[in-house]
């Protein structure tokens, strides 16, 4: 019967498993919101002074990324939203080609759209490249649509420049468009340009929700050439035909403050990262690719030889201690787990240790 599976389970999973109030959750994929108060009183200018926020914050973005000026950039609700009509403009019954290991909502929306959804696979082995033969096969017969995540989701790693060259090239034989969901892509301290800047081809979406805390504003972003932009605008007509003001302005005012924030998130990034990497080698049954940046990682369990089942271990680990972790099955990789680490150092070491015991019952079992 239609409806009776979800069409994005993962979401179904965390919003059921993954309360914000949990201080040694390894589930949550994005800040905690600025403190208290820090916000209080920047958003009356834009909502009392009859100045309407929209042109002028896509003004600030086109800015902020380079991009060529204000019609190079649409305005979305979240990074979801901008994705979405990403696919509905460039994908909509056509062949869309999705990394994997990804973000589950990326093949999802493939068939939301009535799309051919075909995976290429991200290298673990060589800090998680594409794999160009994998990609070749993906595309045979034809795509509309490539995507990737820069950070990627779930390893954090970077898109390595090549990479995103190989994935250009592909685009211009087949007369597709490249998307690349960068909503992780400010934390890294490189101060890498968007991925938007490279080619007219490539499209990317973005928000203030994960790598600024900023979560429950919902104001996102895509950037590209103002053609393809504007050919999201159209079908964005049909999605969201009005703008709203309040997220706007929320994230005009909030710009200002980002910088900031960000330099303090991304050295409390690379701590963090540090001390679970440290927890990762002191262990035979977990691996992983250090991230590059950002405050998430993917763990392999067990060993090649002998893998443990992620669910299970992420089911365990819950019941036992009331720990969340994601399970790698919503990642295409049903042997590995997705850990997100931002929490208070005694939070962490506590979970990572409830999270241990969980592995070691798994070996033993």
């Amino acid at each position: 019967m239609a409806g009776d599976a979800a069409p994005f389970p993962y979401m179904r999973w965390a919003k059921a498993h993954l309360p914000a109030s949990d201080p040694r959750s390894l589930g949550l994929s994005g800040l905690p919101r600025p403190p208290s108060g820090a916000l209080d009183g920047i958003f009356e200018p834009f909502l009392e002074g009859g100045v309407d926020p929209r042109p002028v914050l896509r003004e600030a973005l086109a800015e902020r990324y380079a991009m060529p000026g204000p019609d190079a950039v649409h305005l979305a609700l979240g990074t979801a939203h901008a994705n979405f009509v990403a696919y509905l403009a460039f994908a909509r019954g056509g062949r869309v080609a999705v990394e994997t290991p990804a973000y589950e909502a990326l093949p999802c929306l493939g068939a939301a759209v009535g799309a051919d959804v075909r995976s290429f696979r991200r290298c673990a082995e060589n800090r998680w490249r594409i794999d160009p033969d994998a990609l070749a096969v993906a595309v045979e017969g034809g795509v509309d649509l490539i995507v990737v995540t820069d950070l990627h989701n779930p390893s954090g790693t970077r898109l390595d420049p090549a990479d995103l060259d190989l994935l250009v090239e592909t685009a211009e034989r087949h007369d597709a468009v490249v998307l690349v969901d960068e909503v992780y892509l400010d934390l890294d301290p490189l101060d890498r340009p968007s991925a938007a800047t490279f080619h007219p081809r490539v499209v990317a979406t973005n928000s203030i929700t994960k790598s600024h805390g900023m979560w429950d504003l919902r104001a996102g972003w895509l950037l590209g050439h103002p053609e393809r932009i504007l050919e999201v605008a159209r079908w964005d007509d049909l999605v969201c035909p009005s703008s709203p003001l309040l997220p706007a302005a929320q994230a005009l005012a909030f710009l200002p403050q980002a910088r900031p924030r960000l330099l303090e998130n991304r050295a409390r990034a690379a701590e963090l990262t540090d001390r679970v990497d440290a927890w990762v080698r002191t262990r035979d049954d977990v691996w992983w690719t250090k991230p590059d940046a950002a405050f998430t990682g993917f763990l392999r369990l067990g060993t090649p030889e002998r893998p443990l089942d992620g669910d299970a271990v992420a089911a365990d680990t819950l019941t036992a201690s009331g720990v969340t972790v994601v399970p790698g099955s919503f990642f295409q990789a049903p042997t590995w787990l997705r850990i997100s680490y931002m929490l208070a150092d005694d939070d962490l070491d506590a979970a990572l240790a409830s999270l241990g015991d969980a592995l070691d019952r798994a070996v033993k079992a």
